[in-house]
């Protein structure tokens, strides 16, 4: 047979109510309706989550390192809290620019939009004073012993969840909560001292206050970024960050005397500017790749991040005091068996099924 021409196709196509032949809208071969689910590429998902895992623990645990290391003599020489400023200045900058680039001036627009800008105001405020507790932590007590008790999280928020949500914790999980308690404190006991600073006290204070306000902003964020999550990332950060850097200025005047007496940036080097660009790596980390991660594998990078201070205490820094000034620690069996202890704990908390699930599994 001859094949068709296109005017012999165009006297096939239906009629439209003015006579002329309607486009096609639809494909002409159906479109697949089965139940079928079009495969996903588990392989590359798998690569995917593994990155940002490594991500969040390299990102997790160079951090307090990259603190120990802007130390002289043990103390930190600049303002403690000079680099959170600067890291939610530089965090603005970033966050309106994103805006203008992406969206335009609609796009700067929303960035100052004060309805979702004053709830976040709110939740910056609390997340302000968590940084300034940080950098408080951080001078009295190094890397290792600092991400140790940063897991006191766990017991903390479990604590909150019981008391305002009356969500209980299994008999299996308050078991696992009072170990890793108890793991902390032994650490703290059997540690011989951190990479850069003598042990202080005053550290576990700061440290259990600056968790408890991590708690509250946790809740806080989880709720309201549901509510604004049409935004683009980069926009909430901009909103987050702009009652952030004041307070945070705010905090630094108030009660650090160097600052006030020497002026924003006595003390500063390079090592300080490396501590800003920590900051501000941490912060953007946190937002974006813990999308990929569940809240499984996030406790368990904050556990593993704890190993990877500790193996940079005791074999890495003692091979680069001639370039960086750190001083390696001396391996104690009783420190490490502790920290990895605090680490399965972790882990295992992690993994253990929650009430919840335990009553599905019982329907």
């Amino acid at each position: 047979a001859a094949p068709l021409s296109a005017k012999s196709i165009a006297r096939l196509r239906p009629l439209d109510h003015r006579g002329g032949a309607m486009k096609l809208t639809e494909p002409l071969l159906p479109r697949f309706s089965g139940s079928k689910k079009p495969k996903v590429n588990c392989s590359q998902q798998a690569v995917a989550t593994a990155l940002a895992f490594a991500c969040f623990v390299a990102v997790r645990s160079v951090h307090p390192i990259v603190i120990d290391i802007s130390k002289t003599d043990g103390k930190l020489p600049y303002g403690k809290a000079t680099p959170c400023v600067i890291n939610s200045a530089v965090d603005i900058i970033v966050g309106n620019g994103l805006a203008f680039l992406i969206g335009g001036m609609d796009g700067l627009k929303q960035c100052w939009d004060p309805k979702p800008l004053k709830v976040f105001s709110a939740i910056a405020v609390a997340y302000a004073f968590g940084d300034f507790l940080e950098m408080q932590s951080m001078s009295v007590m190094g890397g290792s012993a600092y991400q140790v008790l940063l897991q006191s999280k766990l017991l903390i928020t479990a604590l909150i969840m019981w008391l305002v949500r009356g969500q209980g914790q299994t008999p299996l999980q308050w078991n696992v909560l009072a170990t890793i308690a108890i793991g902390m404190s032994a650490f703290v006991t059997v540690d011989a001292g951190p990479s850069s600073a003598p042990f202080n006290p005053i550290g576990i204070f700061f440290v259990l206050v600056k968790v408890c306000f991590s708690c509250a902003c946790a809740v806080l964020t989880e709720k309201y970024l549901k509510v604004y999550s049409n935004m683009p990332i980069y926009v909430q950060v901009a909103q987050l960050k702009f009652v952030w850097l004041w307070t945070s200025l705010l905090l630094t005047f108030l009660f650090d005397r160097k600052v006030v007496e020497h002026g924003f940036f006595h003390g500063w080097d390079g090592r300080t500017m490396v501590v800003a660009l920590s900051w501000v790596c941490k912060g953007w980390s946190t937002f974006l790749v813990l999308k990929t991660l569940n809240s499984v594998l996030k406790n368990i990078g904050e556990a593993v991040a704890i190993l990877v201070i500790f193996v940079f205490d005791v074999a890495v820094a003692g091979a680069v005091e001639e370039y960086l000034p750190v001083h390696g620690k001396e391996f104690h069996m009783s420190s490490f068996l502790v920290v990895l202890v605090v680490v399965l704990t972790v882990a295992t908390y992690a993994m253990a099924p929650t009430s919840a699930q335990i009553a599905n599994g019982q329907k």
